[in-house]
């Protein structure tokens, strides 16, 4: 690779992204510093063409190309058609960040079986069919980004969502086994799994009577929620340019919660 400048390493001018799940929350937050590098990007959405026009004229206002793109992910007949929209609309897609998302929370015996249908479409047939419709234009072309976004879930299982977790990380073993395969062709494919964020979908824990300050205290080492700009920031460097020799990752954005190991709830240091 050619190194050139160091700002060329992080820049995606000329470069085309699609985000699903970009309307509000952590995908709204990678669909903005995606275009702060540069790149086009098309704004997947869903019912949400408030939140998603402004993201969109946010990006235009910097000077990018932007369009929203309202389909379900989830629609078996949906991954190609989306994809040739973006592409008709923008020009061909160089970077996929997969951040569209369904959890419903249940115990195993209580999940109703449309419950494990919907979350198993979303969390994982959605990245299967999507990476399809572009990773082969990707490697023919000889440049590709992946992003799918995970959960920390992964390494510390919640007991009310067992299909959730599963399917993150079944989304997680094809990406490492895709990355194998195209690592020759310039396309790298990479996780990043975030730990509580305060996003709209944990809302409900900052309502009058919820639990979020005690929650967030003690859901990571750092005895704090992490913000959506936080893991957009990790998933920016997964797509740079300069990054094209790590493929195959999961990074965690949890502040610490996938290390084993006592939290005092506020950050400090346990006494021994």
């Amino acid at each position: 690779m050619d190194a050139g400048s160091f700002s060329g390493l992080y820049s995606l001018a000329g470069r085309t992204a699609l985000v699903t799940g970009a309307s509000r929350g952590i995908g709204a937050a990678i669909a903005r510093i995606l275009g702060q590098m540069g790149a086009g990007v098309a704004v997947n959405h869903l019912d949400d063409g408030v939140a998603a026009a402004q993201v969109v004229a946010e990006l235009q206002a910097m000077g990018r190309r932007a369009a929203a793109f309202d389909v379900d992910v989830a629609r078996n007949d949906i991954a190609t058609s989306l994809v040739a929209a973006a592409e008709t609309a923008l020009g061909p897609v160089d970077v996929l960040v997969v951040s569209a998302a369904r959890s419903i929370h249940a115990k195993l015996e209580d999940v109703r079986e449309e419950d494990v249908d919907a979350q198993i479409q979303t969390n994982f047939k959605a990245t299967l069919r999507l990476l399809n419709a572009v990773v082969p234009g990707m490697a023919t072309r000889g440049f590709g980004r992946v992003v799918t976004i995970g959960s920390i879930t992964e390494a510390a299982p919640l007991p009310t969502l067992p299909i959730y977790g599963a399917m993150k990380a079944a989304q997680q073993q094809l990406v490492r086994g895709l990355a194998c395969r195209f690592a020759p062709h310039g396309v790298t494919l990479n996780t990043v799994s975030p730990g509580l964020i305060r996003t709209e979908r944990n809302a409900w824990r900052r309502e009058p009577g919820g639990d979020w300050d005690a929650f967030a205290r003690t859901c990571s080492h750092a005895g704090r929620a992490g913000e959506p700009e936080e893991v957009a920031c990790a998933v920016a460097m997964f797509c740079a340019p300069g990054a094209s020799f790590v493929t195959g990752e999961n990074l965690f954005v949890a502040g610490g919660a996938q290390i084993a190991g006592r939290r005092d709830g506020g950050g400090g240091l346990a006494g021994g």
